[in-house]
């Protein structure tokens, strides 16, 4: 994989406008692939896995177990090898 994916808080119905991060599924620098299930998010209506959606490696949490979250406030960054700690770190940062 090349590039950086960043991994958000979905939104899984009209009315959702946040979510807690129940738990990560995978640790960081671990191998994904598209569809692995990587954190369990609870809504005050369902709870479900969050699926990668592109492989590559896991290679920073932002969001911590228990954390609650808005819709599309990043929980994750995955990135290929080839992407730098600078870049990936760049991502993380809070705008």
């Amino acid at each position: 994989m090349s590039g950086i994916t960043p991994i958000v808080m979905p939104k899984w119905g009209l009315s959702m406008s946040e979510g807690t991060v129940v738990a990560w599924l995978v640790d960081v620098g671990d191998e994904i692939e598209v569809g692995t299930p990587i954190l369990d998010v609870e809504t005050d209506k369902i709870a479900n896995a969050v699926e990668a959606p592109d492989p590559g490696v896991l290679r920073r949490k932002v969001a911590s177990d228990g954390e609650l979250l808005p819709v599309k406030a990043l929980l994750g960054v995955m990135g290929g090898s080839d992407v730098s700690d600078a870049d990936i770190d760049a991502t993380s940062r809070p705008t």
